[in-house]
C-alpha cells in the first residue's frame, strides 16, 4: 500500500528511528527498510527529506557513489570543507545529522549496487578523469623535491 506523503512524512516522524534499527540489526530485510530511509541532502529545501532511491535518480552519470556526511547539525554539515568541495563540482550529499544515521550507514555498505561513500574519510575520489590523474602526477613530481626533505 503506498501512503501520500503527508501520511508517510507523520509515519516517518513516529517510526524513523525502529527503521533505522531494523537496518541495522535485521540483516534479512535489510533491502527493503533501506528503501524507506530518508534523509535532508543537499537537493532538497525547506526541511524536506529524500529517500535513497529518488538520491541515486538524480545522481551523475559518473558518480562513484552516495555521498554522505555526519554531523550534529545541517549547518555543520553544510560548512565542511569536504561538503563544499562535491557541491562545487554538482554533486548531491546526504546530511545525517541524527546519531544514529552514521551507524545505518556503516551497517548499510551499498544501496541499489551504488556504494555509500563517507565524503569525511580518507581516501575520496571524486575526479579520477585522465587530465585530474596527470595534474596530480604533474603536482607530485614538481613537489617532489619538498616531500623528501619533509621526510
Amino acid at each position: 500500500k503506498k501512503l501520500s506523503a503527508t501520511d508517510f512524512e507523520a509515519f516517518w516522524k513516529e517510526f524513523s528511528t525502529s527503521i533505522k534499527m531494523g537496518v541495522m540489526e535485521d540483516t534479512s530485510n535489510r533491502t527493503r527498510l533501506a528503501k524507506l530511509l530518508q534523509f535532508t541532502s543537499s537537493a532538497t529545501k525547506d526541511g524536506k527529506m529524500t529517500t535513497l532511491t529518488s538520491y541515486v535518480e538524480r545522481m551523475k552519470e559518473k558518480q562513484g557513489g552516495i555521498y554522505f556526511m555526519a554531523g550534529a547539525s545541517k549547518h555543520e554539515v553544510t560548512k565542511s570543507p569536504f561538503v563544499e568541495r562535491l557541491l562545487r563540482r554538482g554533486y548531491e550529499v546526504l546530511y545525517l545529522t541524527e546519531p544514529i544515521d552514521e551507524y545505518v550507514m556503516q551497517s548499510l555498505p551499498e544501496f541499489d549496487g551504488k556504494k555509500l561513500v563517507n565524503v569525511a574519510k580518507e581516501g575520496l575520489v571524486v575526479d579520477d578523469s585522465t587530465a585530474a590523474k596527470e595534474k596530480k602526477e604533474a603536482l607530485t613530481k614538481d613537489f617532489e623535491p619538498l616531500l623528501k626533505w619533509l621526510k
